[in-house]
């Protein structure tokens, strides 16, 4: 199996988590990235990820849970089998933000706010995002208040992006944030196998 990996997923902030994630599991590094600006496109394109990991291009697709009832539903639903070895369809449970959310320390140093007001169990909330971006309009940073909140039909604010990006970048424990986010852990744990795979 190659090291390096074709890397997909719904948004900006789910680059930047893949991103990492594949960063902490030499030899594993991005080969390509794919922003499919909503979960439509992943969808459509699984069968192909399907066979780009069969055939020796490991693949690591981020996609969100959101109102389906389970990730093994989800799984069957788009691809109707179980994904090859090469292909790690892994499902943030509810959506990215929670995973973001489970560090607690670090998103409360980042918006400013009191550790109290983090969730402590994120995989739980039925909707991730609009948890983070209500506990935001509590900041003392007006940058943070203004741009992670949604304007007009927008779902997100006009430097959400970005401002996650860094926060992911340059704050961001995904051992840290597994300790709470069960999915997490397991998509780590499926990277990991396959950074070994990779390696042998």
């Amino acid at each position: 199996m190659l090291p390096t990996v074709y890397l997909a997923a719904e948004d900006e902030p789910g680059l930047a988590v893949g991103r990492k994630l594949i960063a902490e599991a030499p030899p594993l590094c991005v080969y390509r990235e794919e922003n499919a600006r909503g979960f439509g496109k992943l969808k459509i394109k699984t069968p192909n990820f399907q066979q780009m990991g069969e055939h020796g291009l490991p693949v690591l697709m981020i996609s969100d849970l959101d109102a389906c009832p389970c990730p093994p539903g989800m799984i069957d639903d788009w691809l109707g089998r179980e994904p090859s070895s090469g292909f790690l369809f892994r499902i943030c449970v509810r959506e990215v933000e929670a995973w973001l959310l489970a560090h607690r320390v670090a998103m409360a140093h980042f918006l400013g706010v009191a550790l109290s007001r983090m969730p402590t169990a994120p995989e739980l909330l039925p909707d991730p995002k609009a948890k983070l971006i209500e506990v935001a309009q509590h900041s003392p940073h007006r940058k943070i208040r203004l741009g992670l909140k949604p304007v007009g039909t927008s779902t997100i604010g006009p430097d959400y992006n970005r401002l996650l990006g860094d926060f992911i970048r340059d704050s961001w424990n995904a051992d840290v944030a597994s300790q709470i986010a069960p999915s997490l852990a397991r998509a780590r744990e499926r990277i990991r196998l396959l950074a070994i795979s990779a390696a042998a």
